[in-house]
């Protein structure tokens, strides 16, 4: 909370101006999905955002270890491959990588638990607050399906759970993203209309488990080459396109984990890097 009145549904920092011209942005005190098949960009797009946006980050990263996203994390902040991270850790020019990561973690704080609980994900808010003496700006979970849940069911303790999130961003007014599959057996349905594309957003009927109820926005991704494809399914403060025949094109550097408006972006980064 800030004194003088909530921060609710306040935008954060946008993601590119493309997408902010789609209405596709993170705001504060709701719940936002990021969807898509496994491997197509998820934990591409919320790395590439925590890092790049500025803001005070508690990241949950549940899917990945905590070596791949240093590197992923230092390759963005330094434009540098991932490949030349790792090759920069076997040389003296490590000290470089440490410092940026120390930079960072100023503002970018990594939970790594391997078989976490929501009640390490209360736990570990709870302790921020009590380090910075206010809550996170942006609460990351990386992803749904790692987080245990009280049942048996695995969809009733992804509903549980989606709950919980839902009320973690009321109570704390944080913008808290959460990262969850699409149900990948879709890629083979009969029905055109119902059957996913690996390298196209999937719609809305597509989100794993039923739990589409609570999330202000549901965010649609998927790579295709040196594209990023990324669609608002749902968009409770902005345009939505269930069928996700309407999304956003970025530019991509997959082997930067980097994100660009466009590919005329892309290039000049590029351009700039070697006349550096």
């Amino acid at each position: 909370m800030v004194a003088g009145g909530s921060v609710a549904g306040r935008d954060l920092p946008e993601i590119l101006p493309a997408c902010t011209q789609a209405t596709i942005k993170i705001r504060q005190g709701q719940l936002h999905v990021v969807t898509g098949l496994p491997g197509r960009g998820k934990t591409l797009f919320a790395l590439w955002y925590a890092v790049k946006s500025g803001l005070d980050c508690l990241y949950f990263s549940f899917d990945s270890d905590e070596g791949t996203v240093s590197n992923r994390a230092a390759a963005i902040l330094m434009d540098k491959t991932v490949d030349e991270v790792k090759a920069m850790r076997q040389s003296p020019a490590i000290v470089e990588i440490e410092d940026v990561l120390s930079d960072l973690q100023k503002r970018v704080r990594f939970n790594f638990a391997g078989t976490p609980t929501m009640d390490d994900v209360l736990d570990e808010t709870e302790a921020w607050v009590e380090m910075f003496g206010t809550t996170p700006d942006l609460i990351v979970v990386d992803n749904l399906l790692n987080l245990r849940g009280g049942s048996d069911s695995e969809f009733t303790a992804m509903r549980d759970n989606m709950a919980a999130l839902h009320g973690l961003a009321r109570e704390t007014e944080a913008a808290v993203m959460v990262l969850h599959h699409v149900n990948s057996s879709l890629l083979s349905a009969q029905s055109k209309s119902v059957r996913i594309e690996e390298n196209r957003p999937a719609h809305f009927g597509a989100l794993m488990g039923q739990v589409s109820q609570l999330p202000e926005s549901i965010y649609s991704v998927a790579l295709d080459g040196s594209r990023f494809h990324i669609a608002a399914v749902k968009n409770r403060d902005g345009i939505a396109d269930s069928t996700a025949q309407s999304f956003v094109t970025l530019a991509v550097d997959l082997p930067r984990m980097s994100l660009y408006n466009d590919s005329h972006a892309m290039e000049i980064a590029r351009t700039r890097r070697e006349w550096e």
